[in-house]
């Protein structure tokens, strides 16, 4: 069942239909719901055509790469698949932006997506992320190296601590760190600048 922006004015049918579909964003407030709607109308029919067009094509053919879970436009992601990059070394992040995030500071290794956080309130057990996958990827035994880069928040230092309790139970020789100085408590990657970033993985530590 779609979310419905609580009605706050007198609306016509498809505007308010075009609200809720934007309230369907999760950080789409009821506010800046309404404000994209009327910006969308107030577009040139030809613009809303445009994007129109193209989120319908986002929708078809933006892929979820089968190895690391980033966003692609093939099965394998370009990432992945690019055989200069050190597989040896993959770091974990939350969310594909955060990836992009990590590549402006320059990381050269590989990367996998848990898809979040584990979160109980909300009901997001480890089950619901991508941490099994994490784990066939280390069974592998081509992966030296985890970097922890999850945000420094209360529930993704506990995801970190979770993820590095399961690798150090079934593969106590692969190497597990975190991103070092300049990134406090508190911190989401996605946020730092890339040269604090770039230290901070330069600068890595063992994780604990």
């Amino acid at each position: 069942m779609g979310l419905k922006v609580p009605s706050m004015s007198s609306f016509p049918k498809y505007l308010e239909k075009l609200k809720d579909a934007f309230y369907a964003l999760p950080s789409v407030t009821p506010r800046s719901a309404e404000k994209m709607a009327v910006d969308f109308v107030r577009l040139p029919r030809e613009k809303r055509s445009e994007i129109l067009k193209d989120i319908s094509a986002a929708s078809t053919e933006i892929k979820v790469c089968r190895i690391c879970g980033n966003y692609s436009n093939e099965e394998v992601c370009e990432i992945c698949s690019d055989s200069s990059r050190d597989s040896g070394v993959v770091c974990v992040v939350e969310e594909p932006f955060d990836v992009y995030a990590v590549e402006d500071a320059g990381f050269n290794g590989k990367y996998h997506i848990l898809g979040g956080r584990i979160d109980p309130l909300n009901k997001i057990s480890p089950s619901d992320l991508r941490i099994n996958s994490l784990m066939k990827r280390l069974s592998s035994g081509k992966i030296k190296e985890i970097i922890l880069a999850t945000n420094l928040n209360r529930k993704g230092i506990a995801t970190a601590r979770y993820i590095f309790n399961e690798i150090k139970r079934e593969f106590p020789e692969i190497a597990v760190t975190q991103p070092a100085h300049g990134l406090s408590e508190g911190t989401e990657i996605v946020y730092v600048n890339p040269h604090t970033l770039k230290e901070a993985f330069e600068d890595r530590k063992e994780f604990g």
